[in-house]
């Protein structure tokens, strides 16, 4: 059943027909100010009513296509904007009960200039072996920041691919911790996570891996693969990105918002 056909809002809030129109303006904006999607009218010969569904992997180096022409990506004034908003990690988060103030620490590639995810929750990025630094021991100096946010806290929510997390549980041995681990749709986690998408679906206690639908849209392609729309998100303009992963579009029987199933 379509994610987007119920009029009505949902125990949670959600409404198909709202979803649907927060989906139409971002696709709007996308043709009306984005090259990469300006171009494929060109391509087409024609306007098209929806972007031609995009593997997230083709839109490597494509950040400079992505941004609209007024504001265009200057990869020597500004970080890579693939590093997603805090707000979608608050998302996820939310989603999979995360409660209270308990510092997050995410397993990454890089440090971040991030100190927080909200006014209440501290967080803190830990570099896993193979994170391109001089030498290991500056990739403990750059990691002490980050466990000692969890020391003082005396707790932490610990964010990461499965074995990237496993490496640092003997440091945050007598700590609290709650291990959520991120990975693509066909990964078997609690946060659902892609390289240019960034977190978009969690698994919520019902045991169904909800999209993160305030912020992001999904539509079914022709081929019956969901393609997925950031619905907030400025610069880059992600419009109808198929992540990794195979995957059906649903609804949660108990919450009524969208659901990815896993293909088998």
């Amino acid at each position: 059943m379509s994610a987007s056909g119920s009029a009505s809002r949902s125990p949670g809030g959600f409404s198909g027909v709202l979803w649907r129109l927060a989906y139409r303006r971002a696709v709007r904006a996308a043709f009306a100010r984005v090259p990469f999607y300006r171009d494929q009218w060109v391509r087409a010969g024609r306007e098209l009513g929806e972007p031609e569904p995009t593997p997230s992997a083709d839109l490597a180096g494509q950040l400079h296509r992505l941004c609209p022409f007024g504001a265009p990506y200057d990869a020597g004034a500004e970080p890579s904007l693939w590093i997603g908003p805090a707000a979608d990690l608050r998302a996820a988060l939310r989603t999979v009960g995360v409660r209270g103030r308990a510092p997050v620490l995410e397993v990454g590639p890089a440090v971040l200039d991030r100190r927080a995810l909200g006014p209440f929750r501290r967080y803190g990025v830990l570099l896993a072996a193979g994170a391109k630094v001089r030498n290991e021991r500056r990739r403990r100096e750059l990691n002490e920041p980050a466990l000692r946010l969890a020391a003082d806290a005396g707790r932490v929510v610990l964010v990461g691919e499965r074995a990237a997390v496993a490496e640092f549980l003997p440091a945050l041995a007598g700590i609290e911790t709650r291990v959520l681990i991120r990975g693509n749709l066909n990964a078997d986690g609690e946060l659902v996570h892609d390289p240019h998408l960034g977190y978009y679906a969690a698994r919520a206690g019902c045991g169904h891996l909800h999209l993160l639908w305030r912020r992001f849209h999904a539509r079914t392609t022709a081929d019956g693969t969901p393609a997925v729309t950031a619905l907030r998100r400025r610069r880059p303009v992600l419009v109808d990105v198929v992540p990794d992963g195979a995957a059906t579009l649903g609804r949660c029987p108990v919450h009524g918002a969208p659901t990815l199933g896993v293909l088998p």
